[in-house]
């Protein structure tokens, strides 16, 4: 009657055992991470109850083996990488929507500004005697003016989010790498004590590596003693044992707008590696769109002041002077690479080294790295990841010159931006409106005395610089075929051939006669004359960048072109990469997932393997206490 007692002993207490798991199971039904566990039983030992003629053995009950977690490795590691790469999705597109809305639609974007400053233009064309007029077009010329500089700060504001951001995340990567840490630890020491690790704390190790993948794309490698290592990047350790190797941001050595992620033990950077999760989203997001985006605001801001600068320089004002600066511009900003062997000595911004745009049509929306191997440089443009120059200085290329007066330590580097924060020194110079230079600076007039057929055009100025510009010339025809400048040598005539003559450009056409004469002198004075203005006005549409390939405004359109683009894609990839992540989760939980029915079920099961145990128990103490009562009479 023992052996009875005994066997329905451990039924009673694996049927408990079994309960409390089920109960657990359906505590933690809706815990992120939890895994389905489930307790394993075999059969005691028998005892043998025969002889050596006669084998007989009797059954001793049951016993827990082990209560373990229902796990499947792969499909963790898929739901991992999934989830990192959705987090990387939703964090660029996050913040390409805040660019996005930065840049501005309808009458709060640049191409509004950009329109009202051209019709103003268009306006003093119309009038070019109407101070109104001209003190409009200052008005928009100043709202230009902050557009740009209000864009710039607006993507300077977010650079500086995204890189307080991506310190935030890097803090949170070092928490969660210290709570795996600890739970290593922990591990170890259950598993001493019981010979196994406690199926909760697996599950908490997961949710926090779940958590790191959400930060940025981490493997794992379990070890023999139970301990999880966790890298991330291509590889680097995060986590060994107890240990971490913790990391940190400090400004990139090269570009000091950006932070790089790099270990704090080692100073090795990792930032190109981490691509994936919220860090890969900060970083693709600078690198992808808002570094092309400033870029091009940048080399449109030069490129605006620069050639409506050049044309109005070649206009005259109501003063009788020369035109002069329409808008004022930053220029190109040089960095000295944290790296250089002279960092502390050599000064990148000063006389040693210097960067000028020397043509904006064929200047590129691009930074630069110029690189010096002790005997040549080389000039990598970083839109591209070209090398397009190299060899000594000066270095001429896309509508630049970089000259190196003094020559730095060998594998030295710089950073350089032609354009990229032009914007934001962008300003309008002008103040009075009566120094628009909305007339040619020339005019032309034909003598009275010709007797031929000729006739001279309007003409117009072609270099501001030439001291002789607004002297007055004459064109003598000393026979049908030919003519002298100021009675200089003869030139053979041909209908309409340009004339360029002190700066400036003239036609004549048709058939002069000898002794015909044409005049070419100052225009002071010519308050209707508005032959510069419209030249303004044209530049709206004139392909002046980009090699002849774009204008001002169209470089405008292909920016937000180009940050609507990359949104959409962002949104689509997000899209993909949410459903890819939720059939890897169901997947997951169709293994380790708790399933309520099958829980309830299974606590009816238990509850009466329990109940019936007890009964046993209670028999056997029912017979026992009869067999007692015979013994005592």
């Amino acid at each position: 009657m023992v052996d009875v007692m005994r066997t329905g002993l451990t039924a009673l207490m694996a049927s408990q055992r079994a309960l409390a798991t089920t109960s657990h199971n359906i505590a933690n039904a809706n815990t992120p991470g939890y895994s389905r566990q489930r307790t394993s039983v075999s059969s005691n030992i028998p005892f043998f109850a025969g002889s050596a003629g006669r084998p007989m053995y009797v059954g001793t009950g049951v016993s827990v083996q082990s209560i373990t977690r229902t796990y499947d490795d792969f499909l963790t590691q898929q739901v991992r990488g999934h989830s990192s790469n959705v987090a990387q999705s939703e964090t660029m597109d996050q913040w390409i929507g805040q660019l996005d809305g930065a840049l501005g639609t309808g009458d709060t974007g640049l191409a509004p500004a950009l329109d009202q400053f051209f019709a103003a233009a268009q306006d003093v064309a119309n009038s070019p005697a109407s101070l109104p007029a001209r003190q409009a077009l200052l008005g928009q010329a100043n709202a230009v003016s902050a557009r740009f500089q209000e864009l710039d700060n607006q993507m300077d504001a977010l650079r500086q989010g995204s890189n307080q951001s991506l310190g935030n995340a890097v803090g949170d990567i070092n928490s969660l790498a210290e709570g795996i840490a600890k739970i290593n630890q922990t591990i170890v020491l259950a598993q001493g004590g019981n010979g196994g690790a406690a199926p909760d704390l697996l599950d908490q190790r997961d949710q926090m590596v779940a958590d790191l993948a959400r930060k940025a794309p981490v493997s794992t490698l379990e070890q023999s003693d139970g301990t999880l290592t966790v890298f991330v990047g291509n590889g680097q350790t995060l986590v060994q044992g107890y240990k971490t190797n913790p990391l940190e941001t400090a400004p990139a050595s090269s570009d000091p707008r950006k932070l790089d992620i790099r270990f704090k033990q080692t100073s090795a950077i990792v930032t190109d590696f981490l691509n994936g999760g919220e860090i890969g989203g900060l970083v693709a997001f600078q690198k992808q769109v808002l570094d092309p985006a400033q870029n091009k605001l940048g080399l449109m801001a030069a490129g605006l002041a620069e050639t409506v600068n050049d044309q109005h320089k070649l206009g005259m004002d109501l003063n009788n002077q020369l035109g002069a600066d329409f808008f004022k511009v930053g220029g190109p900003k040089i960095a000295n690479n944290t790296n250089n062997a002279d960092y502390a000595s050599y000064n990148a911004s000063g006389a040693d080294l210097s960067v000028a745009i020397t043509d904006i049509g064929q200047a590129q929306p691009s930074d630069y790295e110029l690189a010096f191997d002790g005997s040549s440089y080389s000039l990598r443009r970083l839109s591209d990841d070209k090398t397009v120059a190299g060899g000594s200085s000066p270095l001429n290329v896309d509508g630049l010159s970089i000259t190196v007066n003094t020559p730095p330590a060998a594998g030295s580097r710089f950073f350089i931006q032609p354009t990229g924060t032009a914007a934001r020194d962008f300003k309008a110079t002008l103040q009075d409106p009566r120094q628009i230079a909305a007339a040619a600076p020339i005019k032309t007039s034909a003598a009275q005395s010709n007797s031929g057929t000729g006739k001279i055009s309007a003409g117009a100025a072609l270099d501001a610089s030439n001291p002789n510009l607004l002297d007055a010339t004459r064109i003598q025809f000393t026979g049908p075929t030919q003519y002298t400048i100021d009675g200089g040598a003869p030139i053979g005539y041909t209908s309409g051939a340009d004339i360029d003559v002190n700066g400036w450009r003239v036609q004549i056409t048709g058939a002069p006669a000898a002794g015909d004469s044409f005049q070419v002198g100052s225009n002071a004075g010519g308050v209707g004359d508005n032959r510069n203005a419209l030249q303004l006005g044209g530049l709206q549409t004139r392909k002046t960048l980009l090699n002849g390939s774009g204008s001002v405004q169209e470089l405008h359109g292909q920016m937000t072109a180009e940050v609507g683009l990359r949104g959409s894609t962002t949104q689509s990839t997000l899209k993909a990469q949410t459903a890819l992540l939720e059939q890897a989760s169901q997947a997951r939980d169709g293994v380790s997932g708790v399933n309520l029915d099958e829980e309830a079920a299974n606590l009816m099961k238990y509850q009466q393997s329990y109940e019936a145990a007890a009964r046993v128990i209670q028999i056997g103490d029912s017979v026992i206490q009869s067999l007692l009562d015979a013994i005592r009479r």
